[in-house]
């Protein structure tokens, strides 16, 4: 590892001597919200953050994504693939459970039989540079989850930032990272204080983060409730609006449409993020759908984190970011219905108490 410091009055000379290479992402404010842009100028950056509303995940999972264009000239179709995969992607300032996302992203789009071509690439052409969270949110429980989760964890990015005030202490992880440090010969190097400072602010965040979730056997849990009323209790107040879903950093259900420009023979096939929330999302072409209600819909998202995620990849399909339950307009809290899951499994063995 390699510790530097970086003072917040030379972000400009950061983002110009990087920017060179990367295209330059970093949080800035969008009609009131945190959200990851493309930064053309340093002045856009926001630093005082809690978190961006949309995960930066919509930086190589794009919300919207031509998949690849083509052209028809009488029978033949002619694929013209898409030319911007051999860009470079640095993204500044992802908090550590938005960073530790992107492994859930890549088993689902890059492990397996079938492999998704341009995630792959766009993954592989990106730098991530996290930043600790020093003041979590109420609604985070990264630190209840399996892999770690720390608002501090450095384990997913290739260099890691800790905010002093006004400076950063700035620690390579990756090999790429200490690349990246080393051309930056303008970086002053830490001092011990620096480290002991940052020590202290990761212990401190820590401690703020009060709920703790109770995930141990979650799967084994789930998996003899499939058909229990609670599922029902759950799903009464949803809206089924989808926010848990598109402000997820894990989410990974997708649309697939085709434009047709009928009057050049042309089109392209373009991949548009959706729900299971929705109805219409499991809806078969002869019109049956096996999650029909809200019940059934409500319970595959719960299942699909916390069952089949396991099952497939051997580890929890949730960050413990919290943007499901900040966000959502009914209140419905993911802790909450944990509890409740949780509590399942006490009541089966108090049933076996006391018949023995």
């Amino acid at each position: 590892m390699t510790d530097k410091i970086l003072k917040k009055e030379e972000i400009e000379k950061f983002y110009l001597d990087l920017s060179r290479y990367f295209n330059f992402f970093a949080p800035t404010k969008e009609n009131g919200n945190i959200v990851f842009k493309k930064i053309t100028d340093p002045c856009e950056i926001i630093f005082d953050f809690l978190n961006s509303k949309v995960p930066p995940k919509e930086i190589v999972f794009p919300r919207m994504e031509t998949l690849f264009t083509y052209k028809i000239n009488g029978k033949e179709i002619e694929i013209e693939p898409v030319n911007n995969l051999n860009e470079k992607y640095l993204i500044f300032g992802i908090r550590p459970c938005d960073a530790y996302s992107f492994n859930l992203l890549e088993n689902f789009f890059a492990s397996g039989k079938f492999q998704d071509d341009i995630f792959i690439e766009k993954r592989k052409n990106t730098i991530l540079i996290g930043m600790g969270c020093n003041t979590p949110r109420q609604t985070c429980f990264c630190t209840s989850l399996d892999h770690g989760g720390h608002p501090h964890r450095m384990d997913d990015v290739d260099i890691f930032l800790t905010d002093l005030g006004d400076k950063y202490l700035m620690r390579s992880i990756s090999k790429m990272g200490k690349a990246i440090i080393d051309k930056l010969a303008w970086l002053s190097d830490a001092q011990r204080k620096d480290v002991a400072k940052a020590v202290e602010l990761s212990k401190k965040a820590e401690e703020l983060i009060k709920t703790k979730v109770d995930l141990e056997n979650i799967a084994e849990t789930l998996k003899p409730h499939f058909d229990h009323p609670l599922w029902k209790e759950i799903s009464e107040n949803c809206l089924g609006c989808g926010t848990c879903a598109f402000l997820c950093p894990t989410c990974t259900c997708f649309d697939v449409i085709d434009e047709n420009d009928h009057y050049n023979n042309r089109g392209k096939r373009i991949r548009l993020w959706d729900t299971c929330q929705f109805c219409i999302y499991t809806t078969h072409a002869s019109g049956h759908n096996p999650r029909k209600s809200k019940i059934e819909r409500c319970r595959n998202r719960i299942l699909h984190k916390f069952s089949y995620y396991p099952k497939n990849y051997g580890m929890l399909g949730c960050v413990g970011c919290g943007r499901c339950i900040q966000s959502c307009p009914v209140n419905n809290d993911l802790r909450v219905i944990i509890h409740k899951i949780k509590n399942l499994e006490k009541e089966k063995i108090e049933v076996k108490i006391i018949a023995t």
